[in-house]
């Protein structure tokens, strides 16, 4: 089943690492310098907060939460996150897509309003691929 939510977020964050490990020989007496380093597998995550809503439109952050923690037959599961960062339509903005993602179940926090807390994990989509987010960045026209 393919479903659409449009949430607005209160925060988050994408995280994206490398995973450099130095190597560093360790000697007594003297500042040890790296000998190299090496590459790990590079990861992409971060979470997104929003507010618990379930506007009549449908298609809410109720809706994610409700649908997330209802799929138990879903071994994996895999959405595709686009954050518009700047707001849709506004220049200068910067897009962010995660074609393939798996979702923790959000964690909620009651405090004045009841808010989602969200966490994610983006996968390329093969083994040898290095698509795990894609970014647009619009500008204003140059003349």
């Amino acid at each position: 089943m393919t479903r659409s939510y449009s949430l607005t977020l209160t925060g988050g964050n994408i995280t994206i690492s490398n995973n450099m490990t130095f190597l560093t020989p360790e000697t007594l007496g003297i500042v040890n310098q790296p000998l190299g380093h090496v590459t790990g597998t590079r990861s992409v995550s971060g979470s997104f907060t929003c507010y618990l809503n379930t506007p009549s439109s449908g298609n809410s952050s109720a809706d994610l939460f409700e649908d997330i923690i209802e799929s138990t037959s879903v071994v994996t599961n895999s959405f595709d996150l686009t954050f518009t960062i700047g707001g849709t339509g506004n220049t200068p903005r910067v897009v962010a897509n995660l074609n393939n993602c798996h979702l923790e179940v959000p964690t909620h926090s009651i405090d004045d309003i009841i808010s989602l807390e969200t966490t994610f994990h983006a996968l390329p989509t093969s083994v040898d691929a290095v698509d795990e987010i894609d970014f647009i960045f619009i500008g204003p026209t140059v003349t």
